[in-house]
């Protein structure tokens, strides 16, 4: 029992040394100018979380340790939020480039690399008629990835995700939220929650929905994560009965609770 307690508390100290050896490398790695423009920039905007900003013809974004004013009951505190969210980036990339790449990281914020437009700026947009499907068809595919690893998101909404046509690339976004409120597996939330995104949305079709659950499925082991968000379903169907009684009132996001569980259990 000693030796086991000895070897958890080893290896947590071994993954935070690595943690925190690459803040201090991905640091240096950072050109100052870029430094210097980013504070004046923070400085000239005290009350903004996320600033975007240019510099040698690239675009970045500025993520500050203060709040949005949202989803307290979702979210941690800021500071746990904000140590929380470089974490996962640094152990999600790790795997593979899923997460925001940052540049640089501070005590009070970090730079990343712009990641392209949002899913749901593509999703309305005619100028991505074009390359729609295969944005979703990515997104799928890389929330699959991402799964395989062990690891989940915990809100994979389709504003925290962004396509970069450029690259053909997709970048998970706000990686935050960690208060669980279900006993269910994270991973099967999460495919839950980016459906019912999709459903917010009120689309006259789930084509969109379909691509990026058939993508979802091509990755191997998938298909045991969409058993788990079913039998998620099953578990909760007080919860969920809630949820069509109260549908009557209109409100979206109730509405798009029970359009996803119907969709789920026709998968």
């Amino acid at each position: 029992m000693i030796f086991l307690v000895f070897f958890v508390i080893t290896y947590f100290i071994i993954r935070f040394y690595c943690f925190f050896t690459l803040l201090k490398e991905v640091s240096f790695l950072i050109d100052t100018v870029l430094q210097i423009l980013a504070e004046k920039k923070i400085n000239a905007c005290p009350n903004q979380r996320i600033i975007p900003i240019e510099y040698d013809e690239k675009a970045y974004y500025i993520k500050r340790k203060i709040s949005n004013g949202r989803n307290a009951l979702i979210k941690q505190n800021t500071a746990a939020s904000f140590w929380c969210e470089a974490y996962k980036i640094m152990m999600v990339n790790q795997y593979f480039p899923l997460a925001p790449h940052i540049i640089f990281m501070s005590d009070d914020y970090f730079i990343m690399d712009a990641a392209g437009k949002t899913l749901q700026h593509i999703a309305k947009e005619p100028e991505y008629t074009f390359i729609r499907n295969n944005a979703f068809a990515k997104a799928g595919e890389a929330l699959a990835l991402l799964h395989s690893t062990g690891l989940h998101h915990g809100r994979p909404a389709l504003h925290d995700i962004a396509y970069k046509r450029e690259t053909n690339t997709i970048t998970l976004l706000d990686w935050e939220n960690e208060r669980h409120f279900f006993s269910v597996d994270m991973k099967a939330l999460d495919i839950f929650l980016f459906i019912h995104s999709c459903f917010r949305e009120e689309w006259s079709t789930t084509q969109l929905i379909d691509i990026a659950v058939t993508a979802y499925l091509s990755v191997k082991g998938s298909a045991e994560q969409i058993m788990n968000v079913k039998q998620f379903v099953r578990h909760h169907a007080i919860l969920f009965q809630l949820c069509r009684e109260l549908a009557s009132f209109g409100w979206i996001n109730v509405t798009a609770v029970n359009w996803t569980r119907n969709y789920i259990e026709k998968i």
